[in-house]
């Protein structure tokens, strides 16, 4: 018997599979969530759920920690795992101290379990002769937009906030590299970024991201080198270690390039020299290409 997956039965099956206590079917003809009963199993009217236990529940753990491995409470969130003893309720403890970071993961898990759903309403259409559907994902960047505030770099407003946050990246950098290494790293990198000077440069744009109660957050600035002026060359990305893994720096390049395209910008330059491991595959994302020394987008 078909049925129509509609969001309040999605809502309810939700429920379902989070309680581990009961087990539930659906009954296809009454449209309604009934309690097991192994003898009622019918394939044309009444359906098993599709599966969610307790190590479906920790994989999710697992994974979410694996690909927002840039938070901040990543450490913690990982020696919850490890520990091995009451891993949801601790799990759930670490977030609520993290807002932003508690929002990321339900949103991630409401997905994840969404898809589970559609998989099983797929395999049922499927054996009812239908066209299979489409996944759909919630934006995480509607979350982004609701808890951070974004505005265009202001000198006057920002440029300590800037030097504050680039000294901490170079702390970050020495800690990250102990001994004599992490410091040759980060006056190497401080000397490419020539960070004084993009401070000291009014004619520095970007743009600014801040928390809900103004605590800074993030930044993109980049300049114009040519008379022309239709290069921009990129000249800082930095996201708060508080918030990293959150989509910010993703959120501020998408506004730059925007902005950027609507002025008539050609070409959007970022120095090899900027490019870590992390944020190639965004840029490859956003059309860069990587030309020799450079990596370089093409707006208009």
């Amino acid at each position: 018997m078909t049925f129509e997956l509609t969001d309040k039965l999605i809502a309810e099956i939700l429920f379902a599979m989070e309680n581990q206590q009961k087990q539930f079917l659906f009954d296809a003809k009454k449209m309604n969530l009934i309690s097991f009963d192994e003898s009622l199993v019918d394939n044309e009217v009444i359906y098993l759920l599709p599966s969610w236990d307790s190590s479906d529940g920790y994989n999710l753990l697992e994974t979410f920690i694996t690909k927002f491995s840039g938070v901040k409470p990543y450490k913690e969130l990982k020696n919850v795992l490890a520990e091995g003893r009451g891993v949801f309720k601790n799990f759930k403890k670490v977030l609520k101290k993290y807002p932003e970071v508690e929002r990321k993961f339900n949103l991630y898990k409401k997905n994840e379990m969404n898809f589970r759903i559609i998989e099983w309403y797929n395999s049922l259409r499927e054996s009812w002769g239908l066209e299979k559907l489409n996944q759909e994902y919630d934006d995480c960047n509607n979350l982004i937009q609701e808890d951070f505030i974004f505005r265009p770099y202001d000198y006057k407003l920002d440029r300590k906030c800037l030097a504050l946050e680039f000294n901490n990246f170079l702390e970050e950098i020495k800690n990250q590299f102990p001994g004599e290494l992490g410091f040759v790293l980060s006056d190497y990198w401080k000397m490419q970024s020539e960070i004084k000077n993009i401070t000291s440069n009014k004619s520095v744009e970007g743009f600014v991201c801040h928390t809900l109660l103004d605590e800074f957050a993030g930044c993109i600035l980049y300049s114009s080198n040519t008379k022309e002026k239709k290069i921009v060359a990129f000249a800082a990305l930095f996201v708060n270690q508080n918030y990293r893994g959150l989509g910010i720096a993703k959120e501020l390049l998408d506004r730059s390039l925007s902005f950027l395209r609507d002025k008539g910008i050609h070409f959007f330059i970022i120095s090899n020299s900027f490019v870590s491991n992390a944020l190639e595959p965004l840029l490859v994302q956003f059309g860069f290409e990587k030309k020799g020394f450079a990596f370089v987008t093409e707006l208009n």
